[in-house]
């Protein structure tokens, strides 16, 4: 498997097998991975990507529009709870109104979409849902 320190491409980067870079990624338009896809550093593609099967970054994916996974997006380190104790809070609901809400999509078990975010407009933050 190649290996690089860093890789700039200003066009179209078609690769059929795997890739890894031990530095950062820049593409300027399309990158298309049939393999794995493993950067250590940072990736930035400023059109689309699509990646067969792992995409594996060591440091933080960047979006300018949307992150999307088939099944699961997820955080793998463990949380830490703060010193504090927890204030009792609520799950607030919103119906459909805000167009292209920003927060977590995920899809309910009935196949309807729902966006998480964080409502801080009473002062306190709660947890919110809404129907896309």
């Amino acid at each position: 498997m190649p290996t690089f320190d860093s890789i700039l491409v200003t066009g179209n980067q078609t690769i059929n097998q795997d890739l890894q870079v031990n530095g950062n990624v820049t593409i300027g338009l399309d990158l298309q991975v049939n393999g794995e896809q493993t950067v250590a550093g940072s990736l930035q593609i400023n059109d689309s990507s699509s990646i067969t099967n792992n995409l594996g970054v060591g440091g933080v994916i960047e979006a300018g529009d949307s992150v999307k996974a088939t099944t699961q997006l997820m955080a793998m380190n463990q949380p830490t709870l703060p010193v504090a104790l927890p204030l009792i809070q609520q799950l607030l609901y919103y119906n459909p109104g805000v167009l292209n809400q920003p927060g977590l999509v995920l899809t309910g078990t009935s196949g309807n979409k729902y966006v998480l975010f964080i409502d801080e407009s009473g002062g306190t933050p709660n947890l919110a849902i809404q129907r896309v």
